[in-house]
């Protein structure tokens, strides 16, 4: 195992790395840099540095980085390879041909370059020839999902439009199905708390297919609970958006993230588009009724509160989002009612537990209150927020039971 210190360039590139799942391609190439000052012939640091300066579009300076790496390792073929997609980009596709024929030559099976190479030969107007090149991946690997789409632009170039399309549709169903594999790989891994890995498999998602919208939401979602701004969060929510504007996830997720860093207008904003098709949608009304509310306007307020529970009167998140409602308009004993109610649904729903506790708590009830956070906490030990609450209530008990001793003494 590589020791990770300060001083070590692995720490360095590891961190890089991160950055580019994180899509911090700025702060990546400023990592890895680093990592090559401490160990100049580091040709994984110079490598990754050459493939998030391919992300940049930073073809030139990138083919540099692959050049360092073929300098050290003259056969490393993922640098041969990637330097050939760099010349294709700056159109000197007899040099990137070259790059690919020489991966090829040492491994004959390396489909990516062959699919390449057979693209930069299409550029060149070799059609026919580029099309026999294709057609070897496919007769390894008919899902070969980059050469299916090249076999479809080679086929549009000799104006076959229907197999033209025919070999698009193969192509872009390939991506979508191996998209969304990663996904739900990521998924699991984000059920499982794991999000840096988690982020990893939404970004390899979105590398194969950028208009998964699943994965755009994912990993937006993953960037908001690593603590990004809004700025690098919301890049991804409107990504969906922009390629499904009834994309629900992206909308609702971004109009939580508007909420709760203040901006309850342009939240209001986004549940509202989501209640323009879908008006029936329990989680943008209460959404919505929660940053009405902010913005003191509480008769709407509760009207959103109301609507979300007459479509569905037993979902415990709608229930308690209407206890907070109340408990902020300091109507206790009605807020109370919803609590119950929750809990009749969900007796273990330790949100619920908690928030009578505070409710029993403010009403002075300080026994009652005591009991529903220790229940909360024998539920959910970490939970702070009940451990903070049950402190002051017990400190309520401790100071009700020295008064009434103080009241007894005066009475001798």
């Amino acid at each position: 195992m590589i020791l990770q210190n300060s001083k070590n360039a692995w720490y360095f590139l590891n961190q890089g790395l991160t950055a580019v799942y994180y899509s911090q391609f700025k702060k990546a190439i400023s990592k890895f840099n680093k990592a090559i000052s401490l160990e100049p012939e580091n040709i994984v640091a110079q490598f990754h540095k050459g493939t998030t300066l391919y992300k940049m579009e930073n073809f030139e300076h990138a083919m540099i980085c692959f050049d360092n790496v073929l300098s050290v390792d003259p056969k490393n073929l993922d640098a041969l390879y990637n330097k050939g997609l760099a010349l294709e980009k700056i159109e000197k596709y007899e040099e990137a041909i070259s790059s690919f024929k020489k991966s090829l030559e040492i491994d004959s099976q390396y489909s990516d370059s062959l699919a390449s190479m057979g693209l930069c030969v299409s550029k060149l107007g070799r059609n026919e020839e580029a099309l026999k090149i294709i057609d070897q991946v496919l007769l390894n690997n008919q899902k070969n999902s980059a050469a299916l789409y090249s076999k479809s632009l080679i086929l549009g170039r000799l104006k076959k439009s229907s197999e033209a399309m025919l070999f698009l549709q193969k192509a872009v169903d390939e991506d979508s199905r191996q998209s969304n594999i990663l996904y739900e790989k990521g998924q699991k891994r984000t059920k499982q708390g794991k999000h840096e890995e988690a982020i990893k498999f939404y970004t390899k998602a979105l590398e194969i297919d950028s208009k998964n919208t699943k994965a755009l939401v994912a990993k937006g979602w993953t960037l908001d609970f690593a603590g990004f701004s809004n700025k690098d969060i919301f890049v991804f929510y409107d990504e969906a958006l922009k390629i499904d504007p009834k994309c629900t996830d992206a909308q609702f997720n971004k109009g939580i993230v508007l909420d709760r860093t203040r901006l309850y207008k342009k939240a209001i904003v986004c549940f509202d588009k989501i209640l323009e098709y879908d008006s029936n949608n329990v989680r943008a009304l209460y959404s919505k009724g929660t940053s009405l509310s902010q913005l003191k306007k509480f008769g709407q307020a509760r009207f959103n509160f109301e609507c979300a529970l007459a479509i569905e009167p037993k979902n415990v998140v709608a229930l308690c989002t209407m206890v907070w409602f109340l408990e902020h308009t300091k109507k206790y004993d009605e807020a109370l009612e919803f609590c119950d109610k929750a809990l009749k649904i969900n007796p273990n729903y330790v949100y619920a537990i908690s928030y009578k506790g505070k409710l029993l708590l403010l009403l002075k009830k300080y026994e009652e209150s005591l009991k529903c956070y220790n229940k909360a906490i024998e539920l959910d030990p970490n939970n702070q927020t009940a451990i903070f609450h049950r402190f002051k209530v017990e400190g309520e008990l401790d100071k009700m039971k020295k008064d009434s001793f103080l009241k007894r003494l005066t009475k001798l």
